[in-house]
């Protein structure tokens, strides 16, 4: 259901000379689609025996020292620059092109962190809403698939601190101020066993969706049974996309879905049927829609973005090199927040 940021004020545009080097683009031509390592005993966390509100669990840090947030020059505003949208799949020792292992994925964090950038979930980002420090930029963290590796419970009730959501937690706790609880997990519903449940864990995968809620993450559709839209009916998309969304709110009531990622990345020849619906009396709609892979996207204050074909970095070792050099050589192309989220502060001159 939409929940767009409907009802904040729009921003202010304030130009800014400082800001007119972002109109330098990335590479024309995008492939399409590092911290140390965790210790046993690192970050544990009981969950919640019920989904009542409860904070991040306590994470104890590793022995060594956390690494320190390097200084950085303070960019000038340009809240019409890019911003990176990845995308990660498996987070597994078995890495692979859809997959990082757990070391490579905590270094990608760790780097974004020292590079000045701050999670931001999908649905804010989209809907212009961009709480985040001045001089820092948004980066929006996106799950696809609800893996258990994503978010893993061991025998003894902790947290996995080798899942994605346990190095995201251990970072959140080693630097609260400067990296929020903030990804967007879109998930599949396993509807007749013709998917994996979500997160993989049967016995937990209700309280897992409530409590990346009560932590303040996202939960998109990934759909029921991961179909391929381009050669799925109308009326089935209709059924995917309500009963999907359904189940996510009757699973956190008072939650409402609004981020939708097409399996395979395929949209069908109808771009209104992803947008809202109905199917046996179940309405659905959608605010914000995500591709497989891309490039960066356009800021959500550019005339060149569409919330419905947001471009997205797949999180693979390649792409990752890539766009994350780009960036540390081209600073001035990042969206550089002016710290006030009711404003937005762009360059001067035509965009």
């Amino acid at each position: 259901m939409s929940c767009s940021g409907s009802g904040t004020p729009a921003p202010t545009v304030l130009p800014t000379e400082a800001a007119a080097a972002s109109s330098r683009q990335p590479d024309p031509t995008p492939t399409a689609s590092p911290s140390p390592s965790p210790t046993p005993g690192v970050p544990t966390a009981t969950p919640s025996p019920t989904a009542t509100a409860t904070p991040p669990p306590s994470l104890t840090p590793e022995p060594t020292p956390p690494p320190t947030v390097a200084a950085t020059p303070e960019l000038p505003p340009n809240e019409l620059g890019q911003v990176m949208v990845l995308e990660y799949h498996h987070i597994a020792e078995k890495g692979g092109k859809w997959g990082r292992t757990p070391e490579e994925f905590r270094q990608d964090m760790e780097w974004l962190l020292a590079e000045g950038y701050y999670p931001l979930n999908l649905r804010d980002f989209a809907a212009g809403w961009i709480e985040v420090p001045r001089g820092k930029s948004p980066v929006v963290l996106t799950f696809d698939d609800s893996y258990r590796e994503q978010f893993n419970y061991l025998d003894g009730g902790e947290i996995d601190p080798y899942s994605a959501v346990g190095i995201l937690l251990e970072m959140h706790q080693r630097h609260p101020q400067d990296w929020p609880l903030r990804a967007t997990f879109f998930v599949l519903l396993n509807e007749g066993g013709r998917a994996p449940v979500p997160f993989g864990q049967p016995e937990y995968a209700d309280r897992k969706l409530a409590q990346l809620v009560e932590w303040g993450m996202e939960i998109g559709s990934h759909t029921l049974t991961h179909p391929n839209f381009k050669e799925t009916s109308p009326e089935e998309i209709r059924r995917q996309l309500a009963v999907s969304e359904n189940l996510i709110e009757q699973k956190v009531p008072g939650y409402e879905v609004s981020s939708l990622s097409p399996p395979y990345g395929a949209y069908p020849q109808d771009l209104a049927i992803l947008k809202a619906g109905e199917y046996e009396g179940l309405s659905y709609d959608f605010d914000v829609v995500v591709k497989v892979g891309g490039s960066p996207s356009p800021s959500p204050f550019s005339k060149q973005f569409d919330p419905y074909r947001i471009n997205r970095i797949q999180g693979f070792q390649e792409e990752l090199e890539h766009w994350f050099g780009y960036f540390q050589s081209h600073p001035e192309s990042r969206f550089i927040s002016d710290g006030d989220p009711t404003v937005v502060t762009a360059p001067s001159g035509p965009q």
